[in-house]
């Protein structure tokens, strides 16, 4: 019996971009969908995301490193050592404050991975869902860390690092990605500026996979950043200039350090930290 699955991760707060998805997969005649992980941040969705999600009616949800920064900042689980996690502890308590506690509560529920009988899933690792050990462009030995230790697994399936991939392990079991919905990445240029909205469609019968399919959908960037502009987030200087071109700026401790020191974003952690 065949089955269609969309696998969507990677919103990153872009509700402008999930919606293009999701009009998109209701075209597809899915009778499944699986979200990996990152649903928030640093974009200004919140509740709006999340009924989108719900509408999809995800049969599995994990829980990505970005969900994990939503949650701890929101338990006042704070850490401001460095200008990144400055900005991610005051993303993720406005977020949090957008969301509340049952969205939340559901969220620190999500595994970080999931087996099915298609194969393996992970945000990331199997036992970490940060850091660039998977990264596309990783030698073979680290790409092979995808699949647990544990099992024999036919497929492995993650995200993270917001590009799609078709690659094999070292011993021919096959990778996938399906590349982020709200900030697709790519190194070489004449990619990056090809912002599309990323998903995999993944068509299942009893011989194993019978189509794969990559979608790219096109959302409308001056929505978003709109969206952004009436919005109170935080760091949306960031995250605007993340929309004109794709690039990621959370690591950037310059340009991060002169919006905390124009809008004072530490203090407001301090704060919100002592009450917590």
């Amino acid at each position: 019996m065949e089955r269609r699955i969309a696998i969507i991760a990677d919103v990153h707060g872009n509700y402008t971009a999930l919606k293009a998805v999701q009009n998109d997969i209701s075209k597809q005649d899915v009778n499944e969908c699986w979200f990996l992980g990152d649903l928030f941040m640093p974009g200004p969705g919140a509740t709006d995301i999340w009924r989108i999600l719900k509408s999809l009616n995800p049969s599995i949800c994990l829980r990505g490193n970005w969900d994990d920064d939503l949650v701890q900042p929101y338990d006042g689980q704070h850490s401001y050592d460095d200008e990144t996690k400055i900005m991610i502890s005051r993303v993720g308590e406005y977020i949090g404050s957008q969301v509340g506690p049952r969205i939340i509560n559901q969220i620190k529920k999500w595994p970080i991975t999931a087996n099915t009988q298609v194969g393996a899933l992970n945000h990331n690792l199997p036992k970490n869902n940060a850091r660039q050990g998977l990264f596309p462009t990783n030698d073979q030995q680290q790409m092979d860390q995808i699949m647990p230790l544990s099992g024999n697994y036919d497929v492995g399936i993650y995200a993270h690092v917001h590009h799609q991939l078709y690659r094999y392990t070292s011993q021919e079991q096959l990778i996938l990605n399906p590349g982020s919905v709200g900030e697709p990445y790519d190194g070489w240029n004449v990619h990056q500026n090809n912002l599309r909205a990323r998903y995999l469609l993944l068509t299942i019968d009893d011989a194993g996979i019978a189509d794969l399919d990559y979608p790219r959908v096109e959302w409308d960037r001056q929505a978003e950043q709109e969206r952004a502009l009436n919005d109170d987030l935080p760091y949306k200087e960031m995250y605007l200039r993340h929309l004109e071109n794709g690039r990621n700026f959370i690591h950037d401790q310059p340009f991060l350090a002169q919006i905390n020191h124009k809008h004072n974003y530490l203090q407001d952690v301090i704060h919100y930290s002592r009450k917590h």
